[in-house]
């Protein structure tokens, strides 16, 4: 999908109706443009997770957000008055998780070698989440990736 096919979107963060449509915003982080970013990023969704009850994920959330937050700033020209972002959301059952960040250069499935040190992210993401997308953002991207935390609806009812 190249960036000129990503629906716009962002404009649902600034309406009133966010909850109705996005879900509950459960937190939101900035991180630098460094490989700080990644660690600052497992260690804020860990926190998250275990504050709303959704420990159980915590642990496939924060390998998810680690490639998701590695790919944004190793693929993105540093912009301190835009720094990278980690979204954290809660959208009916699912705990997503989205990393906002400049370029407009969407990250694709790679076949990466058997000896490559890089490459699997998307991959990664494709295997591990419930499901997983980019959407365009007024200065670039957002990857997003959802993790079914809770129980559905139908679940709770007896």
């Amino acid at each position: 999908m190249s960036a000129e096919q990503l629906p716009d979107i962002a404009p649902w963060y600034r309406s009133p109706v966010f909850e109705e449509f996005l879900g509950s915003l459960l937190g939101e982080l900035r991180l630098p443009y460094a490989p700080e970013a990644v660690g600052r990023a497992r260690r804020f969704l860990r926190c998250v997770a275990a504050a709303w009850g959704v420990s159980h994920v915590s642990e496939t959330a924060e390998l998810c957000v680690s490639e998701v937050a590695t790919n944004a700033y190793q693929h993105t020209d540093p912009d301190e008055e835009r720094p990278l972002r980690l979204i954290v959301l809660r959208i009916g059952a699912c705990l997503r998780c989205e990393v906002h960040d400049q370029s407009p250069e969407v990250p694709c499935i790679r076949d990466a070698g058997m000896l490559a040190e890089s490459g699997r992210g998307m991959f990664i993401l494709d295997v591990l989440t419930h499901q997983h997308g980019v959407y365009r953002t007024d200065n670039g991207k957002a990857v997003w990736f959802e993790l079914e935390a809770w129980p559905s609806d139908e679940e709770g009812r007896s």
